[in-house]
């Protein structure tokens, strides 16, 4: 099944663009101003998990106000989560009479004081901001509260250490504890008391040992800055209920430090024993479609999922979620039927790899026996040879990347085995170089995706040592790693970090020499039940002219439409006794012969909703005979007879008309696409280097029309699913 990219068509219904005696209708004025939110409530899903059923907000919230402690675990940018906040707030202070304190993890103990001169309106906000040290989010996220609190006159707690008081104790320990001046000792907790053992086994997930807890002697852990802030806000809220008997202490603070009834919220029960208190984990989706509470239950006594609409200000900038689409190319076989649905294979291609190379490869492989769904990475950037590729994430937005994509793979196999026969119990993700640590990352943090995971040659997987490890076991069924042994050996990490989240993973090694192409086919065919590829008969030689790194993948797609036993070879590993039939010149000329594109095909075409223009490049030192067999191409207008919207144009690398005339004719005519693409099989990356070169900046910038290039003809004549 193919993916079909459709014309945008605008449709005119001229009735409705005039009055009925024919004069021009005015057209409806907009009223000015902001449009509204949607409500809370369609943005949130309530959970109690005691209960083990989902709960209006309202009586979320009739719940909270019989409780001497609610603690708010939020995550600190999200905007729901903050009018989950506000809303939490102003309910309680409305059912509670007033009777409600507010505690806040974001200022801490020291400025107290402006705080409540703030407050009272003793000094004005500009005078409280001044002083207080806010957090760069404050104005957009906490103010609302803060705002709330002094309208109805309830307190507001400053709950944490002061950070250059955490700093000193966790350097110094006790020693440092008992140096404190009289000032300083006042602002921490007259007893730090230890946290739990499984405590800390989270705080060492979370941070993989590189901050410095993992491996701690307990005395260490008692001192450090963690501790010291649970200490901290858990006596803050402790103190606040005891100095307002009968109220409902509301506190602010990040998730982590309230999950499982944990941390703050633990060392608050601690210091009021008899306090009824709850923990409201509000955990960010992209879906409320995603939420699993069945698997969050543990989190929080109460779970609030908020949509993720839109961050506040982090590094400079806002933003707004808006909807991504994860392009992806879909095959399925035939045979395929409900009562006969077909195993699936996702693939995510390396960065410098072509989805349509690694479909064309796949769809020989496999295409005959399962559904094929070939992932386009969201991020394109072009590889060395300028062909088209793209990154799965930015280096600066790792985390939110993958789990953009994590959740997108999510939603394919979802609408791909609901919508299609596809079997879901059978579903097996891959991905080779950088789309194999995007399939490592999946089968780490992976809810909803119960599938085998395979991974070949990873690059940049050594980041994912950095991140946390999740508290629960991922849906993953196996994780197989495949490199080189050298790279294994880099790799071996994988074990313990996997095995702690309940992953087995296997490391198999790819020996030097082998074709990683048939290395993935065989463990693919594993993971998805199928029987191995049959190898017999004396097999097809598909002769490399030029052995590129691309030229071999799209060899390999070819040799493998030939059939299991073709092998790539170059002209040196001949022995000059092959059979002529056998032997398989890839190269323009050899095995395509300049008739064979007569009719368009093996031609590539240029992206464009109302197609596009293809400029075939001859290369230098072309016979004669070759020149004129091309231009004719051009002449009789060759790509027409595969789309009417598609046009082809000839430059030569050594003659008139040159690339940069070509290119400058198109921009003047108005074209909008136009694909360069070299007239031999494969041109190496110097080759295409020199090509963009001679393209003046002001036609290379965008500006003038779409410009993309493909290093040769061989992507298109090697997907072919017939010899020629």
């Amino acid at each position: 099944m193919h993916r079909l990219r459709l014309p945008v068509v605008l449709l005119l219904v001229l009735g409705s663009c005039a009055t009925p005696s024919g004069a021009p209708r005015a057209p409806a004025r907009l009223e000015p101003g902001p449009r509204p939110l949607a409500p809370l409530e369609e943005a949130v899903a309530v959970w109690d998990s005691r209960a083990a059923r989902a709960l209006a907000f309202d009586e979320l919230l009739a719940r909270l106000a019989t409780l001497d402690a609610v603690f708010l675990g939020e995550t600190h940018l999200d905007d729901v989560t903050h009018r989950v906040e506000l809303a939490v707030l102003e309910g309680l202070i409305e059912r509670r009479g007033g009777r409600v304190v507010l505690a806040l993890e974001m200022f801490e103990r020291d400025v107290q004081p402006v705080l409540d001169d703030y407050l009272a309106g003793r000094i004005d906000e500009a005078a409280f901001l001044a002083s207080a040290r806010p957090w760069g989010n404050y104005r957009t996220d906490y103010r609302p509260l803060v705002e709330a609190a002094r309208r109805h006159g309830i307190p507001v707690v400053a709950a944490n250490t002061p950070a250059a008081l955490r700093r000193k104790v966790a350097s110094g320990g006790k020693a440092a504890l008992d140096a404190l001046a009289p000032e300083e000792r006042r602002l921490l907790p007259a007893e730090i008391l230890p946290a739990e053992a499984g405590y800390w086994e989270r705080v060492d997930r979370a941070t993989r040992g590189h901050m410095g807890f993992a491996s701690q002697p307990e005395e260490k852990r008692l001192y450090s800055g963690q501790n010291l802030w649970d200490n901290s806000m858990g006596a803050a809220c402790a103190e606040a209920l005891a100095a307002h008997p009968g109220a409902t202490v509301v506190h602010v603070v990040g998730g982590f430090h309230v999950q499982y009834g944990s941390g703050t919220a633990a060392q608050f029960r601690r210091r009021a024993p008899g306090a009824r208190a709850a923990v409201v984990e509000i955990l960010t989706t992209p879906a409320l479609a995603a939420a699993r509470p069945e698997r969050d239950a543990e989190r929080g006594d109460f779970l609030v999922y908020a949509s993720a609409l839109a961050r506040s200000l982090s590094d400079g900038t806002h933003a707004v979620a808006v909807p991504l689409e994860l392009r992806y190319a879909l095959d399925l076989p035939d045979w395929a039927s409900e009562a006969r649905p077909a195993p699936l294979c996702i693939w995510l291609p390396d960065a410098d790899e072509r989805p349509a190379d690694v479909r064309a490869y796949l769809r020989a492989a496999l295409g005959a026996e399962a559904a094929l769904a070939v992932v386009e990475a969201p991020f394109p950037a072009p590889a060395d040879d300028l062909a088209g590729g793209g990154r799965w994430a930015r280096a600066s937005e790792l985390r939110s990347d993958q789990g953009r994509l994590l959740h997108g793979l999510e939603r394919l196999v979802e609408y791909v085995t609901r919508r299609l026969p596809v079997d879901g119990t059978r579903v097996v993700v891959a991905g080779r170089g950088h789309g194999a640590t995007a399939v490592l990352w999946s089968a780490l943090y992976g809810e909803w995706l119960d599938a085998r995971f395979l991974a070949f040659e990873p690059r940049g997987a050594g980041a994912l040592q950095l991140e946390g490890l999740p508290d629960r076991e991922p849906a993953t069924r196996s994780l197989e790693v495949r490199a080189a042994p050298a790279e294994l050996e880099a790799l071996a990490w994988l074990r313990a970090d996997y095995a702690a989240v309940g992953v087995p993973v296997t490391l198999a090694a790819i020996e030097p020499g082998s074709s990683v192409a048939r290395a993935s086919e065989d463990a693919l065919r594993g993971a998805l039940g199928l029987s191995a590829a049959s190898g017999a008969g004396a097999g097809e030689l598909c002769v490399l002219a030029r052995d590129l790194p691309r030229a071999r993948r799209w060899a390999e797609a070819f040799a493998r439409h030939l059939g299991p036993a073709a092998r790539v070879v170059t002209r040196a590993e001949l022995r000059g006794d092959e059979d002529p039939a056998r032997l398989h010149e890839l190269e323009i000329g050899g095995a395509w012969p300049l008739a064979h594109f007569a009719e368009g095909q093996g031609l590539p075409l240029a992206e464009g909703d109302f197609g596009g223009t293809t400029v075939l490049v001859v290369p230098a030192g072309a016979e004669a005979s070759a020149r004129e067999a091309w231009i004719e191409l051009e002449r009789a207008k060759a790509l027409r007879k595969r789309s009417p919207f598609a046009g082809l144009r000839v430059a030569l690398a050594d003659g008139e008309p040159g690339l940069a005339e070509v290119l400058g004719d198109l921009a003047t005519a108005g074209a909008r696409s136009v694909l360069v693409v070299p007239a031999v099989f494969c041109a190496s990356e110097e080759e295409m280097r020199a090509l963009w070169s001679s393209v003046p900046a002001a036609l290379r910038s965008g500006d003038a029309f779409e410009l993309a290039w493909l290093p040769g003809l061989g992507a298109e004549l090697c997907a072919a699913v017939q010899s020629p």
